[in-house]
């Protein structure tokens, strides 16, 4: 996946206002993870702790966490998942957590998303342009290198002579 473009997605965020990726975090590094299933949440928490303790204080670093709920009898429920999220999750992080109640298909086509058990993460570079992805649950030298490629993205681009 690494080199294209973050395909755009939109969805209501749990702040309920409607966020689309890549635009939303344009010029900042993004990590964006997308779940299919709430037994995700270890995995995503696994890779989300590591890299927030070491960007928490960088304006230009976010991570969006976008649960993919496929329509259907889901979508009929969608006030009561939300409200569920959002009292499962910090307040400061409702605005950071969008999600999609459409068909997935799309997206886990265009990602490699094949397996819904595992959380797919994808680290975006300040224009949308994936820089590196994963899945599953972090090692600690996965770990490193999703930090060690942020850290990379950050640094100040060179001036041309």
């Amino acid at each position: 996946m690494e080199g294209i473009r973050f395909p755009a997605i939109t969805a209501s965020s749990l702040e309920s206002t409607d966020v689309t990726l890549p635009d939303a975090v344009r010029g900042k590094v993004a990590l964006i993870v997308i779940a299919f299933e709430r037994a995700a949440q270890r995995q995503i928490d696994s890779w989300v702790e590591p890299f927030e303790a070491k960007f928490k204080n960088n304006p230009g670093v976010v991570v969006y966490e976008v649960p993919m709920i496929d329509s259907g009898v889901w979508r009929m429920m969608r006030g009561m998942i939300d409200a569920g999220m959002r009292a499962g999750i910090p307040e400061r992080r409702h605005v950071f957590v969008m999600t999609y109640y459409e068909s997935s298909g799309p997206y886990r086509e265009a990602l490699g998303m094949d397996d819904r058990s595992r959380a797919y993460l994808f680290l975006l570079d300040r224009e949308g342009t994936i820089r590196w992805s994963a899945s599953g649950y972090a090692s600690p030298e996965q770990s490193r290198a999703l930090i060690e490629t942020a850290s990379s993205l950050l640094a100040p681009v060179a001036a041309s002579p």
